[in-house]
Order: C-alpha cells, then structure tokens, then sequence
C-alpha cells in the first residue's frame, strides 16, 4: 500500500479549487472580522456603563475643545446643578471662557451662570451654577451639555454619577445659595431660578 502525499486547494491544477480555496478563505475571514467587532462592541458597551466619575465624583464630559472634560452633579433635592472644568487628566481645574453653559435633556435645558474661583483669571471660568424645576426628583437619565449654546455642540451624556456625586458634596450647593442667585437670575417661586 502506497502513502498518498495530501494535495492542497494551491496544488491543483484545477483552477476551479483553488478559486474555491480562496473563497472559503475569504468567507472565513468575514466570520472572524464579524465575531471581532461584536466583542468589540461589547466592549465599548461595558465601558460606557462603567464611565468615570471626576474629582467630586460627577460625570465626566468631555467639550469639544478637545483639552477640557466638564464634570455634571446634580442635587436631586433642589434641582441645583453645577458643572466643573477641568484639564483632560482632571487634575487641574481649567477655566473656559465665562459665558454660560447649557445643560439639558430632552425639550429641558437651563442655563449655568459662571460661578469663578479664587484662582480663575479675569473673564475665565472654571465653575458654572444654576438650577431648574425639571432636575428635582434626580430622574434624568440621559442629558447633554454645551458651551455655545447650540445644537453643533452639544455633548451628549449620560448621568451616572453625578446625582450621588452631588449629594455627597452637599457644602458646595451652600455656598452656591450664599453667593446669591447670580447674574441674570432671581430667586423663583417654588422650584427655582428662571432668567429675568
């Protein structure tokens, strides 16, 4: 009995396998791109439900200025919410231009007037302040925020972090009511502040 060298699909001499061979290759290497970018998007998945909370333990925004993250708490009790600047490594705060931010939610968006440090340089901010009827109870689950103002720079988010974050500081929302209500705002009736 002779042994039989096996023959492979680049050994024919028939065009035919070997067009075949590739295919099945081909059809192959579909699978295994496929299977990769479900894991893949797992992954991303996992990692966005996990998201990492800033330094007052809120939730982390980043603008599009792509060197500054904006960190979201809230106060579930009064509808206060206050925004953060911080440099991309959240080490530092890193004051914006002083011109409000937007943040929203569906149709609801309130205005945050700049509320500046100690250290923040003249016409720069690095906290921002206001508060709205429409965050009390904390069950905003998904929001977005803006410095321009407009639809183009909206940075969708979700708040993960930022009502617990807000409720373990509960000093920074006195400090924000001793200030005052801020520029372009007065004191509402029950539930908040509205611009005049």
């Amino acid at each position: 009995m002779k042994n039989k060298t096996p023959k492979f699909a680049c050994d024919s001499p028939n065009p035919l396998v070997v067009v075949e061979g590739k295919a099945a290759v081909k059809k192959w290497m579909g699978i295994a791109a496929l299977a990769g970018l479900t894991v893949g998007m797992f992954f991303v998945q996992s990692c966005s439900a996990s998201a990492k909370a800033g330094p007052n333990g809120g939730d982390v925004v980043a603008l599009k200025d792509g060197k500054t993250s904006a960190e979201v708490l809230a106060n579930a009790d009064t509808g206060e919410v206050m925004v953060h600047t911080w440099e991309k490594d959240l080490k530092s705060a890193r004051p914006i231009e002083a011109r409000p931010l937007t943040v929203g939610a569906d149709d609801n968006q309130i205005q945050l007037e700049p509320r500046p440090l100690a250290g923040d340089p003249s016409g720069y901010c690095s906290r921002f302040y206001g508060r709205a009827d429409w965050l009390r109870g904390g069950s905003v689950q998904h929001g977005w925020l803006s410095h321009s103002g407009t639809d183009t720079g909206r940075q969708n988010f979700d708040w993960q972090h930022g009502w617990q974050g807000g409720k373990s500081h509960g000093s920074m929302w006195s400090e924000m009511m001793k200030m005052g209500p801020g520029p372009g705002m007065q004191r509402g009736g029950p539930g908040g502040m509205h611009h005049e």
